[in-house]
């Protein structure tokens, strides 16, 4: 019985042997891990701080982009409505010709004022 008793300890004590070598190398390999992690933590860091920035300029492109479209179309309606105005008014007075020089000389200088108004 003491036997028995004796082979059950010393099996246990390869096991807990066993189980202690397993746990210090994978310790290592774990601080190995660690430090190479800790080694391109910085470079990483940089990389993403870099990515950041180059992001943040390009939406700067593009809200500059999209504010400028805004604007040129802000000018292409107010020029096509002028236009529009313009020849309306020019067809209107062309059935009275006689009086269609003194009235275009007020449509001009009212597109002239028109245009000279700042666009917002």
């Amino acid at each position: 019985m003491y036997v028995f008793i004796a082979t059950i300890f010393i099996a246990e004590l390869i096991i807990a042997g066993f189980i202690i070598y397993m746990t210090l190398k994978l310790r290592k390999k774990i601080n190995n891990f660690n430090e190479q992690v800790l080694k391109n933590q910085k470079i990483t860091i940089a990389t993403v701080k870099e990515f950041h920035e180059i992001l943040r300029t390009a939406q700067n492109i593009m809200n500059k982009t999209v504010d400028f479209v805004s604007k040129k179309k802000k000018e292409l309606r107010s020029k096509l409505l002028n236009l529009a105005i313009i020849y309306a008014l020019l067809i209107f007075f062309k059935v009275k010709f006689k009086r269609a020089a003194s009235i275009l000389q007020y449509a001009l200088l009212l597109r002239d004022f028109w245009l000279s108004i700042p666009i917002r």
